[in-house]
């Protein structure tokens, strides 16, 4: 019995944004016998669930447990628009205190309080009989096995309209609360034990070599950058000034059309630095895997990572790598480390290089929802900006205000890097590359932040931007600009270092080879 209400208050108030998006695609005027038994459907396969969990648990723990997970769901599908699937999982467990702070707020814990504590305090009122764990086993299998043979008669008398439903709008599954996160956590848990156990580290090249046609070594910085979209830099035809120094900075290359790998850190960032490209790639093969930055260390490039945000994501466990999280490492320190810390002393470390370089900078960048963080006061252009990182307290207005803000303070932070590089040029051919992992969404159609499924995640998703400054003569500027506006996705991102470095490798034929982003002169252009 406290099973059954539990379910029945879960479907009915925890499953809204499911509901609207079904009633969008099959109005209640028409369906509404079909949505009576979609309804019944989702409320048996929770009632599955919670059945098989209290063949291990109390009933009082399943209820309680599954409570939570809905409450903390629907807020985020209500208040942000976000779904947890598997990729979504894996950025839960991989973030630390600071962003889980940002993302843990009155809204929340307002809504755990109504939707889970009160309800599961009602609920537990009621008596439950004490049984074994027997009995408990003994009655759980016969639920179980009355469920199983109830969904087929749902879905019978409407098998045309499941059909389709089925095969033509298989998004909605991402809603059924709690039914998708779990799975996803499941899915993505024995990933993990799949991924400790059984995977041996694979190195893709079977031959390296390099070679040089420039006269001097080659010093490169690669910033990757936080949650910027392409279509709010002025360079890409936005009418607010978010890049007055990069807009007039001589010799910049402004890839227009980049389409991410991801849309969300935890996924763009591996993957735009492995040779398996969008369509192929997973996490979990990723991390067991030579990508770019281990083939261009083993051909004598000196790679360093620098990184103001969680992690390299993997990228860099086998590389040189520091965080400037931290005051004591990053001098440039108020509310939160600023990525212009990761500047401080840099020129040390490039006077101590003999041979070619490549310097990761892995940036705070535009990371949401707290965007009033990610700048200091003094670089508050747009106001009013939203000061909050409860986003449902702000307008829209307010919240682009300071999104956009932070993208002033990564357009100073670029062109610091480019005045570091300058100073370089006379011993080394010097490149910027900045590539962001992802885009960011500021309200359209109720969304927020990112991580959408990319199959239907929106432009402002997926749509990034990637720059370049150069002082390298052996990269052909203007051929590569006539292509600047071209299609181009974070695929290329490794065959551009490989081409930017002179490298050469023998890859498996399973791995496309996306061409580079740059054209080159012939011999180095010395000539």
């Amino acid at each position: 019995m406290l099973l059954l209400v539990s379910c029945v208050f879960i479907v009915l108030m925890a499953n809204t944004v499911f509901f609207d998006k079904l009633d969008a695609l099959y109005p209640w005027q028409g369906n509404l016998s079909f949505i009576i038994s979609l309804s019944l459907l989702l409320f048996s396969l929770i009632i599955f669930v919670m059945f098989v969990l209290n063949i291990l648990l109390p009933v009082k723990i399943v209820v309680l447990v599954m409570l939570l997970i809905a409450a903390m769901v629907d807020y985020y599908g209500v208040v942000l628009g976000v779904l947890i699937d598997k990729t979504m999982i894996q950025n839960i467990v991989e973030t630390n205190f600071a962003e889980a702070q940002e993302i843990v707020n009155l809204g929340l814990f307002s809504r755990i309080i109504f939707m889970a504590i009160l309800p599961a305090a009602l609920l537990l009122l009621i008596q439950v009989k004490r049984t074994t764990w027997q009995q408990r086993l003994r009655q759980q299998v016969l639920s179980i096995t009355a469920i199983m043979m109830l969904i087929p008669i749902l879905i019978a008398p409407f098998s045309a309209q499941y059909t389709s439903f089925f095969r033509l709008h298989k998004e909605l599954r991402y809603y059924t609360n709690p039914l998708y996160p779990i799975y996803s956590a499941l899915d993505y848990l024995a990933e993990q034990i799949v991924s400790v156990n059984t995977k041996e580290f694979r190195t893709l090249t079977t031959k390296i070599s390099k070679s040089s046609s420039t006269l001097k070594p080659k010093l490169m910085i690669l910033v990757v950058g936080e949650a910027v979209r392409a279509d709010h830099l002025t360079l890409n035809g936005y009418p607010r000034d978010t890049t007055p120094n990069m807009s007039k900075q001589v010799g910049l290359i402004n890839f227009s059309q980049v389409s991410s790998c991801g849309t969300s850190t935890a996924v763009s960032v591996p993957c735009m630095f492995s040779f398996f490209g969008r369509d192929d790639f997973t996490v979990s093969e990723a991390k067991s895997t030579q990508n770019i930055l281990d083939v261009l260390a083993a051909s004598s490039v000196r790679v360093s990572w620098r990184d103001n945000n969680s992690s390299s994501k993997g990228v860099a466990d086998r590389l040189a790598y520091q965080s400037y999280r931290r005051s004591e490492v990053n001098t440039l320190c108020d509310v939160e480390c600023r990525d212009v810390g990761m500047l401080v002393n840099l020129q040390q470390y490039i006077d101590q290089q003999t041979q070619d370089t490549l310097i990761v900078l892995h940036q705070m960048g535009n990371h949401g929802p707290a965007y009033f963080k990610r700048y200091p006061a003094d670089f508050e252009f747009f106001t009013p900006a939203c000061e909050s990182a409860e986003l449902s307290e702000c307008s829209k207005h307010e919240i682009v205000n300071a999104y956009d803000n932070a993208i002033r303070y990564t357009d100073h932070f670029l062109a610091e890097v480019i005045k570091l590089l300058q100073a370089n040029a006379a011993q080394y051919n010097t490149v910027m590359l900045y590539v962001s992992d992802h885009g960011e969404s500021l309200g359209e159609n109720g969304l927020y932040l990112h991580g959408m499924p990319y199959a239907f995640a929106p432009d402002a998703q997926t749509h990034v931007p990637i720059i370049s400054w150069s002082s390298a003569p052996y990269i052909d500027i203007e051929k590569t600009k006539l292509h600047q506006d071209h299609a181009h996705s974070h695929d290329a991102i490794a065959n551009t270092l490989l081409s930017l470095f002179e490298v050469k490798v023998n890859i498996a034929d399973e791995f496309k080879v996306t061409p580079p982003l740059f054209y080159l002169k012939p011999e180095g252009g010395n000539k």
